[in-house]
């Protein structure tokens, strides 16, 4: 057992340590001698000793085998994600004596799945949410639309001239105007609302329980706040604006499909009447 990697612990069934590795003392920080004879509650602290031994109560009156992930406090006073592998082993009658374990360390494995989780919310270039999840969270805002009448209001958010940025100052400038952009509008943002980027320079940014007179009040100041932003690259500067297409939710719309078509033709309103402007669809 003192060769293998892996910390390994025996218990009995009155849960007191009988057994245990030399990589289970040196994850605990603790020496074999202080550990023999002691507790879960001897050797954890009180929140994780309280989720050890429920467990092993469950696994010694079920029997078989137990596997599942939580923390353990490494020695130096780190929290670590683990996967505990238990099993009962019994006496010659046949009656549980005791657990025996294995500790695998997965801090690093789960530390990996939390970065892929959020790359797959989050749209890379500017930390929006992408569109996949806008339509995630706007589906479960309308159907609660739907239970509650709690409208919501929707802009859709287009940069004006964006290829413009691209193709004289550089793809770079244009990276750096999605950036300055984000950061302008997220400065007015509420905790509840949903940003998303679901283009090159299109945005949606769906507003719960806001009234179309106060998502008109709020598109207007976002299109000040832009309009006053200054991108500085290393091949010039420039000022950016933003079109908006708005509305509201509506007792006749089926989906949050139907909010974003009304948007959608708003968006084009404002595009033909010279960008830089607002414009509601009722």
């Amino acid at each position: 057992m003192d060769v293998l990697p892996s910390p390994i612990f025996v218990k009995d069934r009155a849960g007191r340590y009988i057994a245990c590795n030399r990589a289970f003392a040196d994850y605990i920080g603790l020496s074999r001698s202080q550990i023999l004879g002691a507790t879960v509650h001897d050797v954890a602290p009180p929140e994780l000793a309280a989720v050890y031994e429920k467990a092993d109560r469950e696994l010694m009156e079920r029997g078989g085998t137990q596997t599942y992930e939580t923390n353990v406090r490494y020695a130096d006073g780190s929290y670590h994600d683990v996967m505990f592998f238990k099993s009962v082993f019994c006496d010659e009658n046949g009656e549980a004596e005791g657990i025996s374990g294995v500790i695998f360390d997965i801090t690093e494995r789960k530390r990996l799945e939390r970065e892929l989780a959020h790359a797959a919310r989050e749209d890379f270039l500017t930390g929006t949410l992408n569109l996949r999840t806008f339509y995630d969270l706007a589906n479960q805002e309308f159907a609660r639309y739907k239970r509650q009448a709690s409208a919501f209001s929707l802009l859709l958010v287009d940069m004006d001239r964006f290829k413009e940025i691209n193709d004289t100052l550089g793809h770079e400038a244009g990276d750096e105007a999605l950036r300055v952009f984000v950061k302008t509008v997220k400065a007015g943002l509420r905790e509840q609302d949903i940003f998303a980027r679901t283009g090159g320079d299109e945005f949606r940014i769906l507003l719960p329980g806001s009234s179309l007179t106060g998502a008109a009040q709020f598109a207007e100041r976002i299109r000040a706040a832009v309009g006053r932003a200054v991108v500085d690259t290393p091949n010039g500067s420039v000022k950016l604006t933003i079109s908006i297409g708005l509305t509201g939710s509506q007792p006749k719309d089926q989906g949050i499909d139907d909010v974003v078509r009304r948007a959608d033709a708003a968006l084009y309103e404002a595009k033909a009447a010279g960008r830089n402007c607002v414009r509601t669809s009722t």
